[in-house]
């Protein structure tokens, strides 16, 4: 019986996930076995260069003694050849061990490592997964309004981590910039590069050093494009320094140069202060304070009998629409125990097209997750009967257990829980309210926001919020549009359990106004 619940539950994974595409940067979690690949082949490079270094120390030893050999012989060749035996010998060793020699030079070395490097190539990430990480770096930029030059350094939103961009890094995020004509930042980060290596004094060597001739001319041309011409033209002429024999960069400074003459009063473009709207200055932790004096905390102990022997700790936050948090909603144990189920699983999320009704990717959402059935186990029936036991309706009819675990820079743009009207059509009724379990801290960012009602909730492990998506008369309540905002520094997971209204009648009546 329980395995055909799991593979009833494998099936609507399946059914709402669609083919799993291999998607690194969004979920922490599938990232940490992207690291332990590193390290499996930093191991393998080592065996290489181990291999290497054994036929070199071969080679240099043979060297040595040849050497001295040659060296002695020379001081006095027509004696030395004049012994038959040292004759013999240099024909000898001139007829076989040249070619032995050879065959040696020929052989080649550290196949097994190229070969498991070869085997490993298909889970390295792809181009998409390099672009979707520039991405999300750019939109924690963007979001919590960040200087560059912080982030090149480790400071990220007034913190100072362990940690620096390289020259690499850098190069990599301003040419996905500029190939997006996002002109001011990808020129800021290709500055961040010629800095790093000017103060690193060029550190990088083969096969990873970079040309700096051609960092400084995607430079300047991130420059022409802002129209700042006569810094485009300095930039060039060191260029032109580096690469002297580069017909290329010369003919692009002549043009440069064309272009400071023909347009004398050109406006280089201003730089535009970011001020960021609702959804921005919630992520920030801007919003006011509430001051309603009917907001405040209790122990739940009305929703269900069992709550009247355990009382659940509940703040409430919101009355339009109903809001509540409740604090240590999910134990430690509880929260490992979900994980534990949810990580072999983990899938990119998805969202449904309100055309075609199917489930797509989007950029607007970065995370993975997966279902778990309500009788998965005895831990996730006794999770429904709390949740039950929170928000007062009833678990049948409501949708699987999500668990979700946010990536790299990982959100979730504005969007409403209730479903469109085609759907709601489908059995067992609309979403009526949202439940979120918080089963982790977040170091920095990742809060839930509401940028109508200007309400923003942060992660605290163990938590759970409660809003209602539908109004007493079954409306949609438009006021809960909300976003998750993005991961500057953490592991974000949650959990979350949306329960239909069909089977809230006797519970929450529907109301007409």
């Amino acid at each position: 019986m329980r395995l055909r619940l799991l593979a009833a539950a494998l099936f609507l994974v399946n059914l709402v996930s669609g083919q799993d595409e291999k998607s690194h940067c969004t979920s922490i979690a599938g990232m940490t076995n992207l690291l332990h690949l590193e390290a499996q082949l930093i191991d393998n490079l080592s065996n290489y260069a181990d291999e290497l270094e054994n036929k070199l120390l071969t080679v240099r030893g043979y060297v040595t003694e040849m050497r001295a050999a040659s060296r002695k012989a020379q001081q006095d060749s027509v004696a030395h050849l004049s012994n038959p035996l040292n004759s013999f010998s240099l024909i000898r060793r001139m007829h076989e061990d040249w070619i032995h020699w050879q065959k040696y030079m020929k052989q080649p070395v550290g196949q097994q490592q190229v070969k498991y490097l070869n085997e490993q190539r298909e889970q390295l990430p792809s181009s998409t997964d390099l672009q979707e990480a520039a991405e999300a770096l750019y939109r924690i930029h963007v979001t919590y309004d960040l200087k560059i030059s912080d982030m090149a350094k480790g400071l990220l939103n007034g913190r100072q981590y362990n940690v620096s961009l390289s020259a690499l890094d850098s190069y990599a995020l301003g040419k996905f910039l500029y190939d997006q004509q996002i002109f001011e930042d990808a020129g800021n980060w290709i500055y961040q590069a010629i800095n790093w290596l000017q103060n690193k004094q060029n550190v990088l060597a083969l096969p990873l050093q970079l040309d700096q001739a051609e960092l400084l001319q995607v430079y300047a041309e991130a420059l022409i494009k802002l129209k700042r011409y006569a810094d485009a033209q300095k930039v060039l002429q060191t260029a032109t320094t580096l690469k002297k024999d580069s017909f290329k960069l010369l003919i692009r400074k002549s043009e440069v140069e064309t272009l400071i003459r023909t347009e004398p009063n050109a406006v280089p473009k201003l730089i535009k202060k970011r001020v960021g709207g609702k959804y921005e200055k919630g992520c920030r932790g801007q919003y006011a304070p509430a001051t309603s004096s009917r907001l405040h905390c209790v122990y739940n102990s009305t929703n269900s009998a069992f709550l009247r022997l355990a009382p659940l700790k509940m703040e409430l936050l919101q009355l339009d629409p109903y809001m509540v948090l409740y604090h240590d909603a999910i134990s430690p144990r509880e929260i490992e125990d979900l994980q534990f189920l949810a990580m072999p699983r983990l899938k990119r999320a998805k969202v449904v097209d309100q055309v075609t009704h199917r489930n797509m990717m989007v950029k607007e959402r970065t995370s993975k997750v997966t279902w778990l059935g309500d009788a998965t186990n005895a831990f996730t029936m006794r999770l429904n009967k709390r949740i039950e036991d929170m928000s007062g309706f009833t678990m049948y009819g409501s949708e699987m257990l999500q668990v979700m675990n946010y990536g790299l820079g990982g959100h979730y743009a504005s969007h409403y829980d209730f479903l469109n009207a085609t759907s709601k059509t489908r059995l067992n009724g609309d979403r009526i309210a949202t439940v979120m379990f918080y089963l982790s801290d977040v170091e920095q960012g990742g809060a839930t926001v509401f940028p109508k009602i200007q309400k923003a909730v942060f992660p605290q492990r163990g938590t759970a919020i409660i809003w209602y998506n539908l109004k007493e008369n079954g409306d949609f309540d438009t006021n809960t549009i909300h976003a998750a905002c993005p991961v500057i520094v953490g592991s974000k997971w949650v959990c979350n359990k949306w329960i239909r209204e069909n089977e809230q009648m006797f519970r929450r009546p529907c109301l007409k106004q």
